[in-house]
């Protein structure tokens, strides 16, 4: 099977074995715990290098699939997705606790898209809820702190409540890589280095392994795969448009949220981070809903 699977790995599969393989070693041989405030910072960058690019693409996602089409359509589409993600930040304030549960819901269901190929729906259901669940089995008192940090004592509960869920999602994950291994032995590869990863790399390092060095790159690639050679430049110049424009929102939050000389800087930025990731994933999960079902009409 290995040498079977070497040969079909997609480029950010072996990135993503790479850089989990180097965190790993870094951390074994003495590196940082990473969950200080170093690690919220390495975070941060990684999340706005490797990761914003690829929901930057949504207005050339959603234009493809025929969300739009005319100058008043692409602004009507760009209030909607504004409107979205300042309708989960008003949400998160109102109610911390309960958009965080939603915002986990969410996300391990998106981050599931990263298998439609090779996976049934509900095996997509249990990898994409485990690769977010796992941590707490080793990492609890982390996973916690970052709960807290984001919504309260609310995050506490949440935090308490998926941990009875761990031994059942890891069940399920490994009955699910088994399910992929004929399928496809990179899908089983990846679901398995998933949950080794998330057990053995501290939340934050997790995290970024993945997001950044998986989860974004595939997305990438595969927009880019869809897009005639003369649109690739194109493309690139939105995604980079789109970045720029999203880290000056970023900064300018960054700069309200945490003057200068405050001593909580770190959790203002992890706050940062992840509630401005919950209120992108929205309208960026739904951009991509509708392009997987315009394309499968289009098929």
């Amino acid at each position: 099977m290995t040498a079977r699977a070497h040969a079909v790995l997609a480029p950010e599969t072996a990135v993503f074995l790479t850089l989990g393989a180097a965190a790993s070693a870094w951390l074994t041989l003495g590196g940082a715990a990473g969950t200080g405030g170093s690690m919220v910072l390495v975070l941060a960058i990684a999340v706005a290098v490797a990761g914003l690019p690829h929901g930057a693409l949504d207005p050339w996602v959603a234009h493809r699939a025929g969300l739009w089409r005319t100058r008043l359509g692409c602004a009507a589409f760009h209030l909607a997705y504004l409107g979205l993600a300042g309708a989960v930040l008003l949400a998160w304030y109102w109610a911390p606790g309960v958009s965080l549960a939603v915002f986990l819901a969410i996300s391990a269901w998106h981050f599931a898209g990263d298998w439609s190929d090779h996976l049934p729906g509900w095996a997509r259901a249990v990898a994409g809820a485990a690769l977010l669940v796992l941590p707490v089995w080793r990492w609890p008192n982390e996973v916690t702190d970052a709960f807290v940090l984001l919504s309260g004592a609310s995050g506490a509960a949440i935090a308490s409540a998926i941990t009875t869920l761990v031994p059942w999602l890891a069940a399920g994950m490994a009955a699910t890589a088994l399910l992929s291994l004929r399928r496809s032995p990179q899908t089983a590869l990846e679901l398995v280095v998933i949950a080794v990863l998330a057990l053995l790399l501290p939340p934050l390092v997790y995290f970024i392994v993945y997001f950044c060095a998986l989860h974004s790159p595939r997305h990438l690639r595969l927009a880019a795969a869809a897009a005639a050679p003369d649109v690739r430049r194109r493309m690139t110049q939105v995604a980079l448009l789109y970045t720029a424009l999203s880290l000056l929102a970023a900064t300018v939050a960054w700069l309200w949220l945490s003057p200068a000389g405050t001593q909580a800087w770190s959790g203002d930025l992890l706050r940062l981070v992840f509630i401005g990731l919950a209120a992108l994933t929205l309208p960026h999960m739904l951009v991509v809903m509708h392009a997987e079902r315009a394309a499968a009409v289009a098929a």
